[in-house]
C-alpha cells in the first residue's frame, strides 16, 4: 500500500518493494518505472487500505458492540473504565487505547506511540478479540484517525465524547476543522442508528454535537446540570480515590473509584452513560467501575516514603494542565510544583499558554523537554517560559529550566519540602522521549523513583 504520509511518500517505494517480493502495489497515482500491470490505481490508498483491512479480517466489527471514545482529554481513562465496567455484565471484553491493549484481563502495552492505529492493526486486533470471545470493544478514536481513515470500515455502536478543547492545530489548523474531525466519529454512529453520549460541561462542543446526534443518546455533567441525563451527588475524595453517587436513567448507584482526580467522575459518568446504552444493568457498571485499579500514567502516585507527594500524570495540552494543577491544589497543604515541556513538530500555539498556565495555578515551575522530535529543545523551552514569564513568573524565584528531563526531576524533588506536591505533568505511561537522534527509552514513573532514592539516601 503506498500511502503519502506527513514526512515520507510511500510512492518513492514502490518499485524497491516490488523488487523484493511484493506481487502487488496499491497506488493513487502510477509511478515511473515499476511494470503498471502489477499496480493497482485507487483514488485514496488509507481508505483502500481501510476496505481491505476489514475484508481481510472478515468484518469483526459486525460481530460485536464497538464503542469509539473521542476528546480532547480523558479518551484513555474513560475506554479503560468502560472496558472494566462491561467486563462485570458481559465477561471478557477487548480495549484498544493510548496506553494498552485489553482482552478481558489480559494487558499488553501499547508501544507503538500511537493512540489509534493504522487500520490493518486495528482490524487485527478487533478479529483477535472476536476470536478470543470478546462480546464488546472499546477503544479510542483519535481526530487524526477519524480525518486519515484508519477507522473507516467499523461499525461502531455508540460514540463517547469527553471533551474538545484545544490539541493538534499543527495538523488541523484551525479549532473547527479539529472538531468537525472528532465529530466525523458521531455521524458515523448515527448513521447506523447507533447512540451517543455527551458532555454537557463542554459547553461550546455540546452545543454543536447535539444538533448531530441521533435520537439515542444521553448527556452527563460531573458538574450537576440539571438538565444531564446522568449526574454526579456527594462526590467525595477517598484515600484510595473518589466516590460519588451517579444519578441516571436507570436509577441511582454509588460508585467508588481507585482513579484520583475529580474529573475522573465526568469519564465515569461516560462509561456509565455508554453501558447504559449497552443494555447493560447499573449494579454491574458500577461494580465493573470500582474493580479498576488505575490506568498507568493517569495521576499515578509515586511513593517511596517521602514527606511529600510525587504524581505522575499525562497532562500534556492547556486543558488537562489546568485541571490536574487546580485538582492537585485542593490536596496540597504547602507548595504545588509542575514539572512539564511541550512537544516539537506539533501544536506550536499552546506551548506559552501552558507556561502561562504552570505560572499562574503551580508554586514552583520547572520547564524542561518533552519529545522535542526535530526541534531545538531550548527553543521549545524559550517559548513556553516566554509565557510564564508573562503571567508574572521570576527566574530562579519559581520559575526554572533544564532541556535534560531527568535533571529536571532531580531538581524538583531536591527542591520539595514536606507536604508539598510535585507533578511530573506530559509524558505518564510513554516508555521513549523522540528527539532528532530517535527514539530514546524513558521511563518517567522510574525517573522519579531515581529522583526520590537519590535525595532519600542524602
Amino acid at each position: 500500500m503506498a500511502v503519502p504520509g506527513q514526512h515520507q511518500d510511500g510512492h518513492r517505494f514502490v518499485e524497491a518493494a516490488l523488487a523484493q517480493g511484493a506481487l502487488v502495489a496499491v497506488v493513487e497515482r502510477v509511478p515511473t518505472g515499476p511494470d503498471p500491470g502489477r499496480l493497482a490505481l485507487v483514488p485514496d490508498s488509507r481508505a483502500a487500505l481501510a476496505v481491505l483491512a476489514a475484508t481481510f479480517y472478515g468484518h469483526p466489527s459486525r460481530s460485536v458492540p464497538v464503542v469509539g471514545i473521542t476528546g480532547t482529554d480523558g479518551k484513555t481513562t474513560t475506554t479503560t473504565m468502560l472496558q472494566s465496567a462491561l467486563g462485570t455484565a458481559l465477561g471478557r471484553v477487548g480495549s484498544l487505547s493510548t496506553v494498552d491493549f485489553r482482552e478481558g484481563d489480559l494487558i499488553e502495552p501499547n508501544l507503538s506511540r500511537q493512540t489509534t492505529l493504522e487500520s490493518v492493526e486495528i482490524q487485527g486486533w478487533m478479529r483477535r478479540m472476536v476470536d478470543g470471545n470478546c462480546r464488546a470493544i472499546v477503544l479510542e478514536a483519535t481526530s487524526h484517525g477519524l480525518a486519515l481513515g484508519r477507522l473507516d470500515q467499523i461499525q461502531f455502536a455508540g460514540a463517547v465524547y469527553t471533551s474538545i478543547t484545544h490539541e493538534h492545530l499543527d495538523f488541523h489548523l484551525t479549532w473547527e476543522a479539529y472538531f468537525d474531525a472528532k465529530a466525523m466519529l458521531l455521524e458515523r454512529t448515527r448513521a447506523r442508528g447507533g447512540f451517543a453520549v455527551l458532555n454537557r460541561d463542554d459547553a461550546r462542543a455540546y452545543s454543536l454535537l447535539a444538533e448531530r446526534a441521533g435520537g439515542r443518546r444521553l448527556a452527563y455533567s460531573a458538574a450537576g446540570e440539571p438538565d444531564a441525563d446522568l449526574r454526579a451527588e456527594a462526590v467525595q475524595r477517598t484515600e484510595s480515590g473518589l466516590r460519588f453517587t451517579a444519578v441516571t436513567p436507570a436509577g441511582r448507584a454509588e460508585v467508588r473509584l481507585s482513579t484520583p482526580g475529580r474529573w475522573n467522575v465526568g469519564n465515569a459518568l461516560a462509561a456509565l452513560g455508554a453501558g447504559l446504552l449497552l443494555d447493560q444493568p447499573l449494579p454491574a457498571l458500577a461494580e465493573g467501575l470500582g474493580r479498576l485499579e488505575s490506568v498507568p500514567g493517569r495521576m499515578e502516585r509515586v511513593e517511596l516514603g517521602q514527606a511529600f507527594s510525587v504524581v505522575v500524570d499525562y497532562a500534556h495540552t492547556p486543558a488537562a494542565l489546568t485541571v490536574a494543577l487546580h485538582e492537585l491544589r485542593a490536596a496540597t497543604a504547602g507548595r504545588l510544583w509542575v514539572v512539564f515541556g511541550s512537544a516539537g513538530a506539533r501544536d506550536v500555539a499552546k506551548r506559552a499558554e501552558m507556561g502561562k498556565i504552570a505560572a499562574q495555578l503551580a508554586d514552583q515551575v520547572v520547564i524542561t523537554s518533552e519529545d522535542p522530535r526535530d526541534e531545538d529543545p531550548e527553543a521549545i523551552i524559550d517559548q513556553i517560559w516566554a509565557g510564564a514569564i508573562a503571567a508574572g513568573g521570576t527566574p530562579g524565584t519559581n520559575l526554572q529550566r533544564h532541556a535534560e528531563r531527568d535533571q529536571a526531576i532531580r531538581l524538583a524533588i531536591a527542591g520539595a519540602l514536606a507536604g508539598d506536591t510535585v507533578l511530573l505533568a506530559g509524558k505518564g505511561h510513554e516508555r521513549s522521549i523522540l528527539s532528532a537522534s530517535g527514539a530514546q527509552p524513558w521511563d518517567e514513573r522510574a525517573a522519579a523513583e531515581a529522583a526520590l532514592r537519590e535525595r532519600l539516601d542524602r
